[in-house]
């Protein structure tokens, strides 16, 4: 049980679903607290008590949204799925927890004029967590063999679909793409291309020179690059920062974070986020 703590996990990204999350739960949080009045919240006497009860959730809101989206705008580097693991989706989840309940008290003394005290605020830590803390672990873990059958099932739909061997090298198709260096060009045969990397404004492309795999880099963001390409070519986005040759790809297999390219005669493993599953399904099918 605990080996799927160790297991690969698709990191909070900066998505505009993660946003909608955020507004959604602090609205519950704020009706909820409004209509039930738990925790011994007690503003009947008080003509802001609306404001005051969905100001609870306000501050849910605020904080998912500092986590779900700023952190991981401005942490990529933290809120990578390269480290991401079970684990650290549980333990960040609580994290959250633990700043709203810590939070929320400060904001529950204030509107009931209390002083601090720590046997009410571990009061109300240790509450929040029993309510909240087991759920979110349990959730994670059912969460994580889900997206695991399913994406092993999308891997295993597009092995049985596509019967011949993956796309075979065809006729030379050469590229030149502009760089954001004056007067620069990248020129490549479309059959020497393996797979480039996005470094922030610069790309790690993996070519082979002399059949030897070289990595070669070049200032030009992965997504100027993507857009150079001939809408026919075998070179395909198929996560923010990783651009692959499906001619090259052996065999796919899935894991909670997406699907997993095994490329010929490498060690490199290139994943495929759930967003361009669907790209890269349908451009091994056109192709059967």
């Amino acid at each position: 049980m605990l080996r799927i703590l160790i297991q690969k996990y698709p990191a909070p990204s900066p998505v505009s679903r993660n946003l909608i999350i955020a507004i959604l739960f602090g609205l519950f949080i704020g009706l909820f607290l409004l209509f039930f009045e738990p925790f011994d919240i007690n503003l009947s006497t008080n003509r802001n008590k609306v404001f005051k009860l969905l100001f609870f959730g306000c501050i849910t809101t605020i904080v998912l949204v500092l986590f779900l989206y700023i952190f991981p705008l401005l942490l990529p580097k933290v809120f990578s799925d390269k480290h991401w693991k079970v684990r650290h989706q549980v333990i960040f989840y609580l994290v959250i927890l633990f700043v709203i309940a810590t939070l929320n008290g400060v904001y529950t003394n204030y509107i009931n004029s209390l002083s601090f005290s720590w046997y009410n605020y571990w009061w109300i830590i240790s509450r929040t967590f029993v309510l909240g803390g087991i759920p979110i672990a349990f959730i994670t873990l059912l969460d994580y063999q889900r997206k695991v059958k399913l994406n092993t099932n999308k891997a295993s739909n597009i092995l049985l679909s596509n019967k011949k061997e993956f796309l075979k090298d065809s006729e030379e198709t050469r590229h030149q793409i502009l760089t954001d260096l004056k007067n620069e060009t990248i020129s490549f045969n479309e059959n020497d291309f393996n797979y480039a990397i996005a470094v922030g404004n610069y790309i790690d492309m993996y070519v082979l020179v002399e059949n030897t795999l070289k990595k070669v880099t070049y200032r030009i963001t992965l997504s100027s690059f993507e857009k150079q390409l001939d809408k026919t070519s075998s070179l395909i986005r198929c996560h923010r920062s990783y651009l692959v040759n499906l001619k090259k790809v052996e065999s796919i297999t899935g894991n909670a974070q997406g699907l997993k390219l095994e490329l010929k005669n490498q060690s490199e493993i290139v994943p495929v986020s759930r967003k361009y599953i669907p790209i890269v399904k349908q451009s091994f099918l056109k192709n059967p």
